[in-house]
């Protein structure tokens, strides 16, 4: 299980790579002028991707849950080095709620643009990167909450010592590895206990995933409605548009809802209940992996000027004059 991740893993970085670059072209050659600013939340959720990716590569990371306890360790060149290894696992997770965060923005970029036109000033200028703040915000804290309360530790490593080395061949006293543990193991001079600051960053992570998700519920079906409402007084190819945006992004939502929220919330959320996935786990990783590949690849084949574009159904000059005209903003 852990070589058929591992190479899901580096099928999913060469199909990002591959296909984030495909569509940061499409962005920029044969985007309609309609996109607007809604062309760079499109480039900067690419380049998260790729930035997804190359973490990921660089750490490799491999899941297991054993008891009330769940451990990310990385199996990637920099294992043995901790002060980068342990820090780069944290980046890792962090960048999971960076994707997430980015998401929901789209979907508040497309309820402002369809229900609020008259707050499109939001976006205006350089006020368009002061709305990439909370996403910026939400990577930095979720990075510092998996790296500060579940860094390695002597309880971790003797906890994770067994299964690390029978299943992965890791060493928990050498590797770098992060590991949310609920309850602390008994000892000779303890009972087995909660661990608060764990049960915490679970709520924080939790919460983060829960406000990202209902923002992303709340803002599509506000903007379907209203889609449905003013077709009529959209243009064909202003309503042609905003279609083809909103099923990329509804399509776009299923995606992470099989791939990172659902795997993701239950290996955090079951071991609390006792529920332990052992090496099972590790089946988060190859989901996780394989999403900044798929990802783009929807946007590629649901637009049609970028579908039309790859399978060579419109011209060069056609390219040319829809990046030359001048952008207007999508309604």
């Amino acid at each position: 299980m852990e070589k058929l991740v591992e190479y899901l893993q580096y099928t999913g970085f060469v199909g990002s790579l591959l296909m984030n670059s495909v569509l940061l072209f499409l962005l920029y050659y044969r985007a309609n002028p309609k996109f607007g600013r809604y062309r760079i939340l499109m480039i900067v959720f690419s380049l998260s991707a790729l930035w997804y990716s190359i973490i990921e590569v660089l750490t490799l990371p491999v899941m297991f849950s054993k008891g009330r306890s769940l451990c990310v360790c990385s199996n990637g060149p920099l294992r043995l080095y901790r002060p980068i290894g342990v820090p780069l696992t944290g980046i890792y997770c962090g960048s999971f709620g960076l994707c997430i965060s980015l998401l929901a923005l789209h979907f508040f970029y497309r309820y402002i643009a369809v229900c609020k036109s008259e707050k499109m000033y939001y976006f205006d200028g350089n006020r368009i990167y002061i709305t990439f703040l909370p996403c910026v915000v939400v990577f930095i804290a979720w990075s510092l909450t998996t790296y500060y309360p579940m860094a390695p530790d002597e309880m971790r490593e003797r906890h994770y010592h067994d299964v690390l080395m029978e299943h992965f061949n890791t060493n928990s006293h050498e590797s770098s590895f992060l590991a949310m543990m609920f309850k602390a193991p008994a000892t000779d001079t303890q009972p087995e206990h909660w661990i608060p600051t764990q049960l915490l960053a679970c709520a924080f992570m939790s919460s983060i995933m829960g406000t990202c998700f209902s923002v992303i519920v709340y803002c599509g079906l506000k903007s379907f409605q209203q889609m449905k409402n003013c077709a009529s007084q959209m243009s064909t190819r202003t309503r042609e548009l905003n279609r083809q945006l909103f099923t990329t992004l509804a399509v776009q939502t299923v995606l992470p809802v099989v791939t990172m929220y659902l795997p993701v919330g239950l290996i955090m959320i079951l071991p609390i209940f006792g529920v332990e996935l052992g090496v099972a786990a590790n089946k988060t990783a190859a989901f996780l992996g394989l999403y900044p590949a798929l990802d783009p690849l929807i946007a590629i084949l649901m637009i049609r000027d970028f579908r039309n574009f790859i399978f060579c159904k419109s011209t060069l000059g056609a390219s040319i004059a829809s990046h030359s005209a001048p952008p207007s903003k999508l309604v």
